[in-house]
């Protein structure tokens, strides 16, 4: 197969720039749950292990090196709210071409509303309960003995996380292709607001048995900075997905598994820890395709219990479903939708 490549020079760029920053710094945490809540940078936007694999206008985030597969739909619209509507999530991704190259955009937004604020609504009076004597615990921001909220003072809020993620294939070669998402990100943390960076790279294998996916996120660490002086540090992520396409007659099982690795954080949603600061997780998965117009999909993650999926492909546009259950079940589950359309539909 004749090889073709991107220029990667501004991808070296990154990697330097990112680099320094990781070795000199160290890993440190904001220590705020609710980026826990969110999964890291770009938040997840999927329920579903085999969306790893999918041909669309989404590939801006989930799998780059496939951008130039599928350009007839290349405007990808996701809403839905997850977790008994604690978090919505949103994005708009769309493939273009530069250069006769395909690069891929996606705005997505992922926020926790609703979050009661408190501040304003403390008596802060110690513990006298009279404002203006200097008693004990006046004006230390804790509720102490004898304290109060006026509970018609609270005010709700909530908190978002911004990612514009680029995507680019790098190279094919052979029968392997390659591929990178840059991330911008911008978190709103209603006390703190971060900036930060991320890269992931990606590798897609088609075997003549075994189609893979290799993915590294967060290289060398995906960094925010916060405007209260305090810093995150992601962990690199690794995560691979092996599928054994077999088709019969029309339809065509893609059984499979992925895996994914985790360092000092998420541990304990894994299926198996490796010592005290790594986590490994398998989640087993099946999809059915049935003449590339309807497929459907199982898989299961431990902790959590199956996952399942449904996609229906049109001429001018494909419509995607996930059920996503919360970790132990204790939020619900989420029923997600997202279409990928081609802009004809608009002609």
């Amino acid at each position: 197969m004749k090889n073709k490549a991107l220029h990667i020079k501004p991808l070296s760029c990154l990697l330097l720039m990112l680099m320094p920053l990781a070795a000199l710094a160290g890993y440190a945490s904001y220590g705020n749950d609710y980026l826990h809540l969110l999964k890291g940078p770009g938040g997840e936007l999927y329920g579903t292990a085999y969306g790893l694999m999918q041909f669309g206008a989404e590939n801006v985030f989930i799998n780059p090196a496939r951008l130039e597969i599928a350009p007839a739909k290349p405007l990808y619209l996701y809403h839905s709210t997850w977790f008994r509507n604690e978090v919505s999530a949103s994005s708009l991704g769309y493939t273009f071409h530069y250069k006769d190259k395909p690069l891929g955009l996606m705005i997505s937004r992922i926020a926790v509303s609703d979050i009661p604020d408190t501040r304003n609504a403390l008596l802060d009076f110690g513990l006298d309960g009279m404002p203006g004597t200097g008693d004990t615990g006046e004006g230390n921001g804790i509720l102490d003995e004898n304290e109060i909220i006026d509970y018609d003072g609270i005010r709700f809020t909530g908190i978002a996380n911004y990612t514009l993620h680029l995507g680019v294939p790098l190279a094919e070669t052979g029968n392997f292709r390659l591929g990178a998402a840059f991330g911008l990100l911008y978190t709103d943390l209603i006390a703190a607001k971060g900036y930060g960076l991320t890269l992931n790279l990606y590798a897609q294998h088609s075997g003549k048995h075994v189609n893979a996916l290799y993915v590294i996120k967060n290289l060398p660490s995906a960094l925010m900075v916060f405007n209260s002086g305090s810093a995150q540090y992601y962990y690199p992520q690794f995560s691979a997905a092996w599928l054994a396409p077999l088709t019969l007659g029309d339809f065509q099982f893609l059984p499979g598994v992925s895996a994914g690795l985790s360092i000092a954080e998420d541990l304990d949603d894994a299926a198996f820890r490796l010592g005290s600061a790594v986590a490994l997780d398998i989640q087993p998965l099946l999809r059915v395709r049935y003449r590339n117009v309807l497929a459907a999909g199982l898989s299961y993650r431990h902790g959590e219990g199956f996952h399942a999926g449904l996609d229906v492909s049109m001429p001018l546009l494909d419509i995607s479903y996930s059920f996503r259950p919360s970790s132990g079940g204790e939020l619900g589950g989420s029923h997600l939708i997202a279409l990928r359309l081609s802009v004809d539909i608009f002609k």
